[in-house]
């Protein structure tokens, strides 16, 4: 069974998952959430809800036309919901890389590896690849710390 916790220090909230910390909501998270919901545009679809800050940024970007959620968590959306009365866009309890559905979307938005670290490029390629097969014509994956994943893959060839 998955322990989800929200721990909260010095006024900011913290998520942790089985031990380990997996978001938080202070304000250099914000800005950056920020920055990368205002790269999307039309229909969005969003690997793993967190704290719900990009969700939430990402309703206020006037280009984004809707939000769709898959989060595998039971456990972490209703700790969401309860902390903060509500769960921004629509979400659906699903395992991102099982997830299967005839909507193709605009922008898919990947923030699911624990950090922005090289041991984690395998899981940021996982992601791609299955984000791809979601994605209109012309569609952009986005996530958390991709350029310098990008950077890796370049390195790699």
């Amino acid at each position: 069974m998955v322990k989800v916790e929200l721990v909260k220090q010095k006024g900011y909230n913290f998520l942790w998952i089985d031990e380990y910390l997996w978001m938080w909501d202070i304000p250099r998270e914000r800005r950056i959430q920020k920055q990368l919901a205002d790269e999307a545009y039309g229909d969005v679809l969003v690997a793993g809800y967190g704290l719900g800050i990009i969700q939430e940024c990402l309703l206020q970007n006037p280009k984004v036309t809707s939000v769709t959620t898959v989060e595998k968590l039971k456990e972490v959306l209703e700790l969401v919901k309860s902390e903060y009365g509500k769960l921004h866009g629509s979400v659906e309890l699903a395992d991102f890389y099982k997830y299967n559905t005839t909507t193709q979307f605009d922008c898919v938005i990947g923030d699911i590896w624990d950090d922005i670290d090289s041991s984690n490029l395998n899981v940021y390629k996982k992601f791609k690849a299955k984000a791809k097969t979601l994605l209109k014509p012309n569609g952009n994956v986005l996530g958390w710390g991709a350029d310098y994943f990008e950077f890796l893959i370049k390195q790699e060839k």
